[in-house]
């Protein structure tokens, strides 16, 4: 995508003009409790027999002065993008959860690069016209950026990309996360490209498979 105004980029990602985010600890565990939440969810309304399916967003919405989730109608394998597979083991690390916290303020200091980085998986996840299910949470003005960066780390990692190739991906410094034994930037780079490659061309398959 075009990089959107930052106005544009601040209503995308749900965050609101000079916000001040939480401090990283607080993100910790506010990311935690995303994650818990949208699981147990999944779990509740997933069909006794069938294996939980992606029947909701895990990212996080205003509904009022509450957090909400909005419906998803995806192909049952969407659901190791977050819920169960790869995306769930990912998500239930806590040096994963504090990378997203840490990384929070980069991506708030820059919607425009955070909305052009983060938008794909939005895309996936949201049907403007499905309906929103309040939560027992109140809403924060930082937690659909939160929730999305969470999402957005489980469907990569889901689909093979590692920490540095989804640091790549989100459009940051690279090299300011490298080891010395770590492979050049560009290498990291041209790696990311080929693995998003590869999960664009997956997650199309599974849509074209789902039954219609």
């Amino acid at each position: 995508m075009d990089r959107p105004t930052d106005d544009d980029a601040r209503a995308l990602l749900g965050l609101p003009m000079a916000y001040l985010l939480p401090a990283t600890e607080v993100l910790v565990v506010e990311a935690r409790i995303i994650v818990e939440t949208n699981v147990a969810l999944a779990r509740e309304v997933s069909v006794e027999g069938t294996g939980i399916s992606p029947s909701f967003s895990p990212i996080w919405e205003r509904k009022g002065s509450r957090a909400a989730v909005r419906a998803a109608a995806l192909p049952v394998e969407f659901a190791s993008r977050y819920f169960t597979g790869g995306g769930f083991v990912v998500l239930g690390k806590p040096g994963v959860r504090t990378l997203v916290a840490e990384l929070m303020p980069w991506m708030a200091e820059d919607p425009g690069g955070a909305a052009g980085a983060l938008e794909d998986t939005l895309e996936v996840w949201t049907s403007e016209d499905a309906a929103l299910r309040p939560l027992e949470s109140p809403y924060g003005g930082h937690y659909k950026l939160l929730s999305l960066m969470l999402a957005d780390i489980a469907r990569k990692a889901d689909a093979g990309l590692d920490t540095l190739d989804w640091i790549a991906s989100l459009g940051l410094p690279v090299e300011e996360f490298r080891d010395d034994d770590d492979p050049p930037a560009s290498q990291i780079h041209a790696r990311m490209e080929a693995r998003m490659d590869a999960m664009w061309a997956q997650e199309d398959a599974w849509l074209e498979s789902a039954p219609r």
